[in-house]
């Protein structure tokens, strides 16, 4: 694996990494029951689906995993996987009960995650990587691991295995610990690597949401200065009331959450002044319903009488709102 590659490109899905006379020796892998390993207890990354995901189980009924997985062994017998979560959810899907795995003992939470990030980016470029993916990897790849040394070896091992580089080669390589050679490594920007920094800082929900593209980053970025329960408030405050935010909105937000003292109740009520606010100006305008809601709702009811039901719906919504008001401002 090249250091500094601003793309690391797939370099097969089957197989994901080459074994290296050097490095493993026939009594280096056992067979282990698959039921007997679980997933690594902190793995964000997305696993294949559609027909990366066939290819490669038909790979594996017809030749078998050809590379072992790298599991680290628990006190209790069982394994985590560390290196071969696809392999190993293809092979149960191949009908496979074991799988060949090199089996890791004494690792540090530091180095085992390691293995998992580093093999991730063998497996596929940073760029197929989800929002929160590539923001997960830039936060946690030299922030999580104080001893760099450790790190190298670890790449230098994984690159051995991959057949990209030698150990030498990886001798010469040197980490750098930066936003800038960060962004230089991934061929971001400065700016870019911030904000990606920031989405780290996100809640599931709105992790999800931003790598779906319902959330664009710049929003993203601003909700992640709110604190984990002011993001949780928003998130149920948009689910309850089909809130549509804005930057302008979240950038407001941001800045009532700085002064100190929000509460739920405070957040919501700002919400909706904000909301009211907005639609206090506009006297006219002309909308238009999609074609699917207009089919489910009004195929066969004349126009006024829509007409009327729209209005009916829309008291109701804003009624709701109000009490929403009358209930944050009471406390």
């Amino acid at each position: 694996m090249k250091m500094n590659a601003p793309r690391r490109q797939i370099v097969r899905d089957a197989v994901d990494l080459i074994p290296h006379p050097d490095v493993l020796s026939p009594t280096s892998e056992v067979q282990i029951p698959i039921s007997q390993i679980r997933p690594y207890h902190n793995h964000m990354f997305h696993l294949y689906e559609g027909e990366r995901l066939d290819d490669m189980v038909a790979s594996i009924r017809a030749n078998g995993v050809l590379n072992p997985v790298i599991v680290q062994a628990l006190d209790d017998g069982s394994y985590e996987m560390l290196a071969g979560h696809n392999r190993m959810n293809a092979s149960k899907l191949a009908g496979l009960t074991t799988i060949p795995a090199i089996v890791k003992t004494g690792l540090t939470e530091d180095e085992a995650w390691l293995y998992v990030m580093e093999t991730n980016l063998h497996q596929r470029s940073f760029d197929d990587l989800a929002p929160s993916e590539q923001a997960a990897i830039l936060f946690l790849q030299y922030d999580k691991m104080s001893n760099q040394g450790k790190r190298n070896d670890i790449a230098r091992e994984l690159a051995i295995l991959d057949g990209t580089l030698t150990a030498e080669n990886m001798e010469n390589t040197k980490p750098k610990n930066s936003r800038k050679e960060l962004a230089e490594r991934y061929s971001l920007s400065s700016t870019t690597v911030a904000r990606l920094l920031r989405v780290n800082r996100l809640i599931t929900e709105f992790k999800l949401q931003l790598d779906s593209g319902k959330l664009p980053l710049l929003s993203a970025v601003e909700i992640s200065y709110l604190s984990e329960e002011e993001q949780m408030w928003l998130h149920e405050f948009i689910s309850a009331y089909t809130y549509k935010l804005d930057k302008n909105a979240i950038t407001m937000l941001r800045q009532k959450s700085q002064s100190g003292g929000m509460t739920k109740e405070s957040q919501w009520a700002f919400l909706i002044a904000l909301d009211k606010k907005k639609h206090d100006g506009v006297q006219y305008q002309t909308m238009k319903l999609p074609k699917g809601l207009y089919q489910k709702y009004f195929t066969d009811t004349p126009a006024k009488e829509a007409e009327e039901i729209m209005i009916k719906a829309l008291e109701l919504y804003y009624r709701s709102l109000h009490t929403a008001i009358e209930t944050a401002s009471e406390n």
